[in-house]
């Protein structure tokens, strides 16, 4: 719920555009869906964090557009105050390489290299959305701070692709020790028929 807040504190606005905020600047480190978002605003404006009015629009349905209140800002000095917990990470290709003596080589790559992929595509996002979005509403005073996030999750994309590049020689230089000792498994059987 603190997430709404902090973007209510930008500007008002109503839950579609949360979302498409949301999605828009802290997507890549915090995720709403629209089936959160409007319980929680809901539940926000009954505790009188925000609140809400219509506004009507021509030849569309009125929109809710939330504000944060006084209350909802000391709610949300109050928890960006706190110290945020330690997150306890889970990563199934982690995971999956772990184990990896267990299966081919190639999977391993094959899940490596879909990693890069994805990897490089986000980085092209934050770096997009930094020039595009943030440079562009230098006016809020939240904005160098969007920044800082932005530039960690550029940094973060940049070390997982440094190490999916040192991970993919390391994979490649095991699936060739394989092919080798198979290859003279393969010589011994020949030459003991």
């Amino acid at each position: 719920m603190e997430v709404l807040l902090g973007v209510l504190a930008i500007e008002p606005m109503s839950g579609y555009d949360l979302g498409l905020t949301i999605r828009h600047s802290a997507g890549h480190f915090w995720n709403e869906s629209y089936g959160q978002i409007y319980p929680n605003l809901k539940k926000l404006a009954n505790e009188g964090f925000v609140s809400c009015k219509t506004e009507r629009q021509k030849g569309k349905p009125d929109r809710r557009i939330y504000s944060i209140t006084d209350k909802g800002r000391e709610r949300l000095t109050k928890w960006l105050a706190v110290p945020p917990q330690p997150e306890i990470p889970r990563n199934e290709l982690l995971l999956k390489l772990f184990f990896g003596e267990q299966v081919s080589t190639q999977i391993l790559i094959g899940y490596v290299e879909n990693m890069a992929k994805e990897r490089r595509a986000l980085l092209e996002l934050l770096e997009r959305a930094e020039r595009e979005e943030i440079d562009k509403n230098q006016h809020y005073p939240d904005a160098p701070y969007w920044k800082m996030a932005a530039h960690f999750g550029q940094m973060e994309m940049k070390a997982h692709l440094r190490w999916t590049e040192e991970t993919l020689a390391q994979l490649k230089k095991i699936a060739r020790k394989r092919r080798n000792r198979s290859e003279i498994r393969q010589e011994k059987r020949h030459a003991v028929k």
